[in-house]
């Protein structure tokens, strides 16, 4: 689970944001809440919503996320003379030369040393630098992986701009392997040492790419209606984990199948109470057809407790249906791995199931600068206030402005 998130001079982020999930020791528990698997006394939300108007930057911090997952696995594939694509900058004079900065503290288990070691504090960090008059980044200006045994930080690897990489004794590479000095600049050290099997790189680069999400680069991911029926009809257990959603949704859906057309063809078909014919997927409402597209990506998170990071959630989606879906990662039956779900979304009424820890707010300055802070963050606010009705007196702030 991400404990904290922190990025600068990203689109529309020129100031340093900081998405920070920690919550406050002093805050009753709720079983929605949990612990973090590598410090017991740390609790986070399995359920974290962004809010705000259109234009706010919500997609833009969502974003910052999912460009560091691709530049974290992807990179060593550019060409060497290529700029790191999707970190462009906040377009102001003072900003757009200036370096773009991420760091993420996150649990991991990739260097316990035995089954009975539990996960450490991680911290990610990466730097890019830039020419004077390019957006794209030419460069890794820092990048480093630390971990912190006991509250201390201790170094995994740290590679600066000039110079060979660092990495820790444990990882028993001598300070004279070539591979330390044949990191491209515009790639990361983790896609590049995942490339020359170096562990547990491999490991670390398959475990950024299981984060699920709807975002790839700069435009959404949408996954073909094939696609999406061929991955169903290969998963029958997704399909009865589904049919089992949709029943308990109240969509007057028993069941969904796949079946074989006679060209050979597969589609995606719904029995409906009270009906005698099924109704096939392209027939079905736009919420539910959503739904069937989304849900292998959100199944695959709750099944396997990763993190799924999901723009415009609500798109398409009644209400209901939205606060069931955020009641999946909520609830520790339905989430017995520990998944969390990062999200924006648009629907107020949604923020009636939400606990304060649970709910961001997403500004914009007038300069066009995006902010963010946490609704447990406004002075007064108290927990068995109705989270919609103070956010609909502007009193959390990030309320759309109209006319």
């Amino acid at each position: 689970m991400i404990h904290r998130f922190r990025v600068r001079n990203f689109q529309s982020i020129r100031d340093e944001v900081e998405l920070d999930l920690r919550i406050p020791s002093t805050t009753p528990n709720q079983p929605r809440f949990r612990e973090s698997r590598s410090r017991p006394e740390v609790r986070l939300p399995s359920v974290v919503v962004l809010i705000g108007p259109n234009g706010a930057g919500k997609t833009a911090l969502l974003r910052a996320m999912t460009a560091t997952i691709d530049f974290v696995v992807h990179s060593i594939g550019l060409d060497s003379f290529e700029p790191v694509p999707y970190f462009v900058p906040f377009l102001s004079p003072r900003a757009r030369a200036g370096p773009t900065r991420i760091e993420v503290d996150f649990d991991t288990g990739w260097f316990s040393s035995g089954p009975d070691d539990s996960d450490l504090p991680c911290r990610y960090t990466l730097e890019f630098r830039r020419g004077a008059s390019d957006l794209h980044p030419v460069g890794v200006s820092y990048e480093a992986l630390h971990t912190f045994p006991k509250n201390r930080p201790r170094r995994i690897l740290e590679r600066r701009e000039r110079g060979p990489v660092y990495v820790a004794r444990e990882l028993k590479i001598r300070p004279s392997d070539s591979r330390l000095v044949s990191v491209p600049a515009n790639a990361s050290v983790i896609s590049t040492f995942a490339k020359f099997d170096v562990e547990p790189f491999p490991l670390i680069a398959a475990d950024f790419m299981a984060v699920q999400r709807n975002i790839a680069g700069p435009e959404a991911l949408q996954p073909s209606t094939d696609l999406v029926t061929r991955f169903y009809r290969d998963n029958p257990e997704l399909v009865t984990r589904l049919s089992d959603r949709l029943q308990r949704s109240d969509l007057g859906i028993e069941r969904m199948r796949v079946e074989p057309l006679p060209d050979g063809q597969w589609i995606l078909v719904f029995d409906h109470q009270g009906l005698d014919t099924p109704v096939i997927l392209s027939n079905e409402s736009t919420g539910t057809r959503h739904l069937v597209h989304v849900f292998p990506q959100l199944d695959m998170a709750l099944q396997t407790g990763h993190i799924a990071i999901m723009d415009a959630l609500d798109s398409e989606l009644h209400t209901e249906l939205v606060g069931e879906v955020l009641r999946w990662f909520q609830r520790p039956e339905t989430n017995p791995n520990g998944a969390q779900l990062i999200c924006s979304l648009h629907s107020m009424s949604v923020l009636d199931d939400l606990d304060k820890e649970e709910v961001f707010i997403v500004e914009k300055s007038p300069d066009g600068a995006t902010s963010v802070h946490g609704a447990r963050q406004v002075a007064g606010l108290r927990r068995t206030e109705n989270l919609q009705k103070v956010y609909r007196s502007g009193a959390l702030g990030g309320l759309p402005t109209l006319g």
